[in-house]
């Protein structure tokens, strides 16, 4: 193959590469200012022929209904991929479809279609084929439904949160029946149980805030730049403030457990510094630095007369008075 004769089949190998699928389209500027990046500089007459050349072959199709005329991919084609997609990348595509899909960005959702299609094409004739409806993530806790979010707000959200822009929204806090105005800088999404949060500041306040993205309501998105704290890490503060449900902060804690009751922890540990005792009366004592917060009060409740809080004392007497309430409310 000549120099040349190689050139023209980048280009046109780059052409279909840039080409979206239907419903969107790109026209012969966009796909010229494409080109260029990649490093090809013609005329777009050139493109014009190419494009028409390239659609005798491949299903591309000319909207030509109005302008700016624009082409793409027909909507039934396949994703013009080189190299094709290999089964462990096609595998970990479709676990992430399944399992990610809260936070995949609404906006782009028709632009990554066409490579979970081109993912199940990879995986049509293998024997991973089935392996995302052979795979499944049980929750743990009591499985909710998740709460109804309108579309619009969560493409508005994305879109500020991806052009680092801030917003103003109404949003109603837990128990309130009515709406605030709120101008608010997104920091981040975090997905806790079924609730997709936003992290944000709100105004000129640096305090990071969680708010429940089903409780926004008329999002609107201003150009203007978001503020960041200065320091602020959004991964950072997932891992610590953000994982945590009205944190109390950290506590050596120590509980006693029936034997059949601890016998998971002896596989799944609390924590690093976990120490588990067998007691004379039977029992097993456990102890273990963890935060304390809701997610540790209410997985201490579910073991209902099984467990016994030790320390710290202020925890004890917490579960005291909550058992002496049921008392009440179960008493005949």
């Amino acid at each position: 193959m000549s120099k040349a004769a190689g050139l023209t089949a980048a280009r046109y190998i780059a052409l279909l590469q840039a080409i979206p699928r239907s419903p969107l389209k790109m026209t012969t500027a966009e796909l010229e200012s494409r080109l260029l990046v990649e490093g090809f500089e013609v005329s777009r007459r050139t493109i014009e022929r190419d494009l028409h050349a390239l659609s005798a072959r491949f299903p591309l199709l000319l909207d030509d209904r109005s302008r700016p005329y624009g082409w793409s991919w027909s909507r039934g084609s396949g994703l013009m991929a080189l190299p094709r997609l290999l089964p462990s990348q096609s595998v970990v595509l479709l676990l992430a479809r399944a399992h990610l899909r809260a936070l995949l960005p609404e906006a782009l959702g028709k632009e990554i279609a066409p490579i979970f299609d081109a993912a199940e094409q990879a995986l049509a004739h293998s024997g991973w084929k089935d392996w995302p409806a052979r795979t499944v993530v049980i929750p743990q806790g009591l499985a909710l439904m998740p709460p109804k979010i309108p579309v619009g707000t969560l493409v508005a959200v994305q879109s500020a949160l991806s052009h680092r822009r801030c917003f103003s929204a109404r949003y109603r806090t837990k128990g309130s029946k009515e709406a605030k105005e709120f101008l608010i800088h997104p920091l981040g999404l975090m997905v806790r149980g079924v609730i997709l949060y936003l992290v944000c500041t709100t105004f000129d306040y640096d305090d990071v805030l969680q708010l429940a993205l089903h409780r926004l309501s008329s999002v609107k998105e201003l150009g203007l730049p978001a503020k960041q704290p200065q320091g602020f890490d959004f991964q950072a503060y997932a891992k610590a403030a953000g994982s945590k449900y009205r944190g109390r902060g950290r506590i050596m804690l120590v509980a006693r457990f029936d034997p059949d009751a601890a016998e998971h922890l002896r596989e799944t540990p609390l924590a690093a510094d976990q120490a588990i005792l067998d007691l004379k009366d039977g029992r097993v004592e456990v102890r273990a630095t963890v935060e304390d917060d809701e997610t540790l009060r209410w997985w201490l409740l579910g073991f209902g007369s099984m467990v016994e809080v030790i320390h710290p004392k202020r925890l004890r007497e917490t579960f005291r008075d909550e058992v002496i309430a049921m008392v009440g409310v179960y008493s005949v």
